[in-house]
């Protein structure tokens, strides 16, 4: 092993994408490694190991991706659920990223290359330069994960097809060195799962920088019970929110949420006194005090409430949420609302604050993470292999 390898890791601008690797890159450091991270904006310089840019200035976040694939591929409209995904990560951002990763490692030099996994241009790059890469799970397995960098291979050739008809005929799995992989069996299922898959636990990562009241951190007086809402940074429409707020304010517990940073508190109108609106939230240090959560359905948010033994009522808005619903609800330890609305939420609540089974499910879950690899463990694993 070099006395100092040198690791490259790499995400798409958003924090559901950057955060899961965050534990990693900080074992690698802590593990002697010489690590940096290329990512965009709004996270260049403000995160705690070096930052390159990862995509040009003026794709600041997802939705910029997302009007570029509006624009160049109009006919995602026609069947978003199967176009969009293809659309955005197997061609839009490897095309932004794939020059930017080219010129930073090529000054850099990595001896290895961490990526999640919907950035696949990293993987590419990693293969040009000669060096290994490893496929970081973000979302639930699925074939295209494993596809997504054939995809991205042909749409940075120029192939005219359109980006959702690259990976027919389906190509071989390809997921670098090793695929590591943050969920649970009991979340992820094992049906096509990459033999080279390395379990690693995962562990809720927040920015240390933003200030925010310590009073989140105590549980509510009296013992009642408190319910923390998020829908996320990139779906949380304040109309959606709201709902969700309403809701679990019928059931008599204090409420907590979460409007993302870029989320207006005043958006959500008037609220009972018993909801607490913060733009900000230090969720991994918040979870351990509430007794259900409702959230959109996002691998990070799913995750983190798992590793928390928290039932969860998951009110999918797009992307991987309603395949992460499916796993929460297979799974016992939360629900879907019979209805998005303030009273099939409310219901929801009630039955999950209410029903010992939730909590008692979630708990095995939350031991069965507890067992995985650390991330100390996975990092002396990686860097062994050099």
């Amino acid at each position: 092993m070099p006395d100092r390898p040198r690791i490259a890791l790499a995400a798409a601008p958003a924090f559901g994408h950057l955060y899961p690797l965050m534990p990693l890159a900080e074992a690698l450091v802590r593990a002697g490694a010489d690590v940096h991270i290329a990512v965009g904006e709004p996270f260049l310089g403000r995160l705690p190991v070096p930052t390159t840019r990862s995509l040009p200035p003026g794709l600041t976040s997802l939705k910029d991706l997302t009007r570029v694939v509006l624009s160049e591929f109009p006919a995602v409209r026609d069947d978003p659920a199967g176009r969009w995904a293809p659309a955005l990560f197997g061609a839009v951002v490897p095309r932004a990223a794939a020059p930017q990763l080219r010129q930073s490692w090529a000054r850099e030099a990595p001896d290895a290359v961490v990526h999640e996994a919907l950035f696949p241009a990293a993987g590419i790059v990693a293969d040009e330069l000669g060096v290994p890469s490893y496929t970081f799970g973000i979302v639930r397995w699925a074939p295209f994960v494993g596809t997504i960098r054939s995809v991205a291979r042909a749409a940075l050739g120029n192939d005219r097809r359109p980006p959702w008809a690259l990976g027919e005929p389906q190509p071989a799995l390809d997921v670098g060195a090793s695929y590591v992989d943050p969920f649970p069996l009991t979340l992820q299922g094992v049906a096509g799962l990459p033999a080279a898959r390395v379990p690693i636990r995962t562990d809720a990562w927040a920015e240390r920088a933003p200030s925010f009241e310590t009073s989140l951190l105590a549980r509510p007086a009296g013992g009642r019970q408190r319910v923390f809402v998020s829908l996320g940074t990139v779906f949380n429409t304040a109309g959606s929110l709201r709902t969700a707020v309403l809701g679990a304010a019928r059931t008599g517990a204090e409420v907590l949420v979460a409007c993302g940073a870029d989320g207006d508190p005043a958006a959500l109108g008037p609220v009972p006194d018993s909801v607490k609106v913060h733009r900000f939230v230090p969720q991994a240090l918040v979870l351990p005090t509430v007794d259900a959560i409702v959230h959109h359905g996002g691998s990070g948010t799913m995750l983190a409430a798992a590793q928390h033994g928290i039932p969860q009522l998951v009110v999918p808005q797009g992307a991987d949420h309603f395949v992460n619903a499916a796993a929460v609800t297979e799974s016992g330890i939360g629900l879907r609302p019979d209805a998005d609305t303030p009273e099939g939420i409310a219901a929801a609540v009630g039955r999950l604050l209410g029903d010992h089974r939730f909590r008692d499910a979630a708990a095995a879950v939350a031991t069965e993470i507890a067992a995985m690899p650390s991330p100390d463990d996975v990092a002396r694993r990686l860097l062994e292999a050099f």
